[in-house]
């Protein structure tokens, strides 16, 4: 009795096993080294988000609010929502440091009522230095996100 044998031969099983796992390796690595990037783009944006935060609550409770910034760990505290942000809940490598070394312009950016504040820019980077983030308000209130490869960075 020969009927149809259905399945797969060992050998298809091993050829197929073998591509999967080295496409998994590669994949892997490549996760690997783009994660460092990631964490600090969202350490940025999150930064610039909790700017904005505090902007539209000033202007909508008729109140200041601030952003103040501590290096002893690096974190911030946004007085709108009362949360202190811990720059290495992103990561342990994610500081304040720009590419000349300084950290933030002004030690607590301070909102008014109509918007406006005083002006000061805070600086991102991990350790590997991959990137850097300039994040911060002008006078006007307007609030700028700024990122640069590390051999990008405009002369100041």
């Amino acid at each position: 009795m020969t009927g149809n044998r259905s399945g797969f031969t060992l050998t298809e099983v091993m050829a197929t096993s073998t591509i999967l796992i080295v496409l998994g390796t590669v994949a892997v690595s490549g996760f690997k080294s783009a994660l460092p990037a990631y964490r600090l783009k969202a350490a940025a944006r999150d930064l610039y988000s909790h700017m904005q935060m505090a902007k539209m609550t000033a202007i909508k409770n008729n109140t200041n609010c601030s952003i103040t910034y501590g290096t002893t760990p690096d974190r911030y505290q946004s007085s709108a929502t009362g949360k202190v942000v811990m720059l290495s809940d992103y990561g342990r490598t994610i500081r304040f440091e720009g590419p000349q070394g300084q950290t933030f312009a002004v030690s607590t950016i301070t909102f008014n009522p109509m918007g406006t504040c005083n002006a000061g820019y805070a600086y991102l980077s991990d350790e590997e230095n991959t990137a850097y983030y300039r994040v911060g308000p002008w006078s006007s209130g307007i609030i700028k996100l700024h990122s640069y490869p590390s051999e990008e960075w405009p002369e100041q």
